[in-house]
């Protein structure tokens, strides 16, 4: 049975997207105020489940939704692709220097310590999620502007993460940072280098065609399901007949930002389970207090990103408290920063909107 069409039979709003999109943004801060707030590192349960939840559920998913939302937006024009994707680049220095920079400077004023300029400029030009985010929307601008189809936009992927290999050995050789690392781990402070993460909203993009051509949902996610997560059991069995630590080379905080094919692979195939499981979950349960939450968590996710770092920034380089090293302590922060950004987040948006005259 041919579940896809020629035509979009499913492009309206996608809950189970939005739902994987709340919880990835949620895991983004629950991880970020682990390692960056009290107490950092955790060596118990708690540090391995919200570790994992800040792993493949936060970022990659997040990247993979990325693509498929390009997919379902109305705005796919290539100039609008790559304004937004300019913008998104430009975030991403203006978080790093009000969240990171501003807070050192202070300490810099106060304790007039001279290594704290090479770490003001490091964190100032580091490059995180938001540039790598600016980076894709700009790949899929060019992509539409050449009107390339899936199984281009497959292979070139593929040539990237070939070049991925070989330009991080040629980096570190002749000892390069910026701009090498918008493209590959260069250094310490380039989190989301282009090569390294590409693939991931590649993935989506190809999933999000799917998805809107299907023609039977649950069908889809089942076979999704299915083949996804034996790709998951498949090479962890196989790494632990070859005695070989598969999932310490994807949470190891070496490893993690440098993403090569086989973390591919390995987290496509956690993050596919994931939003099958949610697509399942937000079929079978319809809550509507519950729904219109992710539904905004899903439309703020730049906002409420943008947010906790501030408040994680500030925090953790000024020391405005003293957190005791405590699980419960770390996860209530978490929650409570995450609930304070959501707000926040919710009034800068009100305030776009009547500048707008929305």
């Amino acid at each position: 049975m041919n579940i896809f069409s020629v035509k979009y039979l499913n492009a309206g709003f996608q809950k189970e997207l939005a739902f994987a999109r709340g919880f990835a943004v949620l895991f983004m801060v629950l991880v970020h105020v682990k390692e960056d707030l009290p107490g950092y590192p955790f060596s118990d349960m708690y540090a391995n489940i919200i570790e994992f939840c800040g792993s493949p559920l936060a970022a990659p998913t997040f990247m993979l939704l990325l693509g498929a939302g390009i997919v379902y937006s109305k705005n796919r024009e290539p100039k609008k692709l790559a304004m937004r994707g300019l913008q998104l680049f430009a975030a991403n220095y203006v978080l790093n220097f009000v969240a990171f920079g501003i807070p050192h400077l202070i300490v810099f004023a106060q304790t007039k310590d001279v290594a704290l300029i090479e770490t003001i400029l490091d964190t100032v030009f580091g490059v995180d999620i938001l540039a790598f985010a600016g980076l894709a929307f700009l790949f899929f601008a060019l992509t539409e502007k050449l009107k390339l189809k899936l199984i281009h936009i497959a292979l070139i992927s593929l040539v990237l993460s070939c070049l991925n290999y070989i330009l991080t050995d040629v980096a570190a050789t002749l000892n390069l940072s910026e701009p090498p690392g918008w493209l590959v781990r260069a250094e310490e402070y380039s989190y989301f280098p282009f090569l390294s993460w590409i693939e991931y909203p590649v993935m989506g993009y190809v999933f999000g065609h799917f998805l809107k051509r299907c023609s039977d949902k649950k069908a889809f996610y089942k076979y999704l399901l299915s083949f996804s997560a034996l790709i998951v059991v498949a090479l962890s069995l196989g790494a632990l007949k070859y005695d070989f630590d598969l999932w310490s080379m994807h949470f190891g905080p070496e490893t993690y930002y440098y993403q090569d094919f086989l973390q591919y692979i390995l987290v496509g195939g956690i993050c596919f389970s994931w939003l099958s499981i949610l697509y399942f979950l937000t079929s079978a349960t319809t809550f509507k207090a519950i729904d219109k939450h992710f539904e905004r968590w899903s439309k703020n996710t730049t906002a409420i990103f943008f947010i906790q770092w501030l408040i994680i920034g500030w925090f953790s380089i000024l020391n405005f408290i003293e957190f005791p090293v405590n699980p419960y302590v770390n996860l209530a922060t978490g929650l409570t920063i995450f609930i304070l950004s959501d707000i926040i987040a919710v009034f800068y948006k009100r305030i776009i909107q009547k500048r707008k005259g929305v």
